[in-house]
């Protein structure tokens, strides 16, 4: 999607000022498998934006981006 599409069919969520658009059905699917955590690390190997369902182990947030 791009950033000047239309979100009518979307749903926002929104958490720390931050809003993101969601297909119902994959906000749905993906909460089958619990919170759903949009993240960005920065890591040697590379920097980017991180989608997690569920909680593997912990919340990388509290790591200060080191995951």
């Amino acid at each position: 999607m791009a950033l000047d599409e239309p979100t009518e069919d979307l749903e926002k969520l929104e958490s720390n000022g931050i809003e993101v658009y969601i297909e119902p059905k994959l906000k749905s699917f993906l909460g089958q498998y619990g919170t759903i955590k949009i993240d960005f690390i920065n890591h040697p190997s590379g920097s980017g934006f991180t989608i997690r369902a569920g909680d593997p182990g912990g919340d990388c947030g509290s790591c200060r981006g080191t995951c």
